[in-house]
């Protein structure tokens, strides 16, 4: 009995770590199969002309990724592995490290984040504010000084926090992506490529709070005991412009150029398209979801 026992162990060993093998250095079609072996999706899109040239898609953005959440199928690719500065959508991740860390009424004070560089709220030194509060200015208007407070009062400080969003990349299996701050500002070691940014916002998107954050066009944050009250606008232009657009964050520096990662929500699917470096995230992102809707059908298996 215990030989068997082994020997079906083992197997279960072989057997993840050759579907790992095959998702990660096989074909497109093979990790394709072993996607719809793993999750079972009940529809995965299909070209309608399978013949179709990409490049008849003209894209500002450097690089771009789209991909099919529910069966996990690439919709389209550009550069899809360079690796870019992520501005503003490193928040994403920020937000993800603080909901591990802090309860959502838990209350910080406000030090020096008050003089953090771009665009904040801005919070006042000495201010109370509870995380939930932090978390919506963070993802609804990407207020700077938010992320800022959030990464200052990790237990282990602000570098604790950073190593935690770079531990949090590598359980998420996030090769190219580093971070050096949480709020996306130009650094050396802030990194990542359009996939990569595009698992992070997955994963975002299984916490409730937050997917409803990033999909809020506008909310207002207010402690009236304190006499405090902020108007948080989204700051992606898409929200209520395009149907089915729900999220996810905007970024923009120097370095970076404009960086956009997009939910859009059709017909009970949810596509995930990740943009970095673009001239017009707005424009490019119009496109690519036009593209991806004209030239895709989702056919049940």
């Amino acid at each position: 009995m215990k030989k068997i026992n082994l020997l079906l162990f083992c197997l279960l060993i072989f057997s993840v770590a050759f579907s790992v093998y095959l998702y990660f250095f096989y074909p497109q079609k093979i990790k394709e199969q072993f996607v719809l072996e793993l999750y079972s999706p009940e529809e995965i899109p299909v070209l309608k002309n399978e013949f179709l040239a990409e490049n008849e898609l003209e894209l500002s953005a450097s690089s771009a990724y789209a991909l099919d959440l529910s069966s996990l199928t690439v919709l389209y690719e550009k550069n899809s592995l360079a690796k870019l500065y992520p501005a503003s959508t490193s928040k994403m991740m920020t937000a993800l490290v603080a909901a591990d860390i802090f309860k959502p009424d838990q209350e910080l004070m406000v030090t020096g984040e008050a003089s953090t560089a771009g665009n904040k709220l801005p919070l006042q030194s000495g201010q109370l504010i509870k995380v939930e509060d932090l978390l919506a200015a963070l993802m609804i208007s990407s207020a700077n000084d938010s992320a800022y407070v959030l990464a200052n009062h990790h237990p282990s400080g602000f570098t604790g926090f950073v190593e935690d969003m770079n531990l949090k990349a590598e359980e998420l299996g996030l090769l190219a992506t580093h971070f050096a701050n949480p709020a996306g500002l130009d650094e050396d070691g802030q990194i990542s490529n359009a996939r990569d940014l595009t698992v992070i916002a997955a994963t975002l998107l299984q916490n409730n709070y937050l997917k409803g954050l990033v999909a809020t066009p506008y909310k207002k944050i207010e402690n009236q005991a304190q006499g405090w009250s902020y108007d948080l606008y989204n700051s992606n232009q898409l929200l209520g412009r395009i149907q089915g657009v729900a999220g996810v964050k905007t970024g923009t520096t120097e370095l970076a150029g404009e960086v956009l990662v997009t939910l859009v929500e059709r017909g009970g699917h949810q596509i995930l398209i990740t943009l970095m470096n673009s001239r017009d995230r707005y424009q490019d992102t119009s496109r690519l979801i036009a593209w991806i809707l004209n030239n895709y059908e989702w056919k049940k298996l």
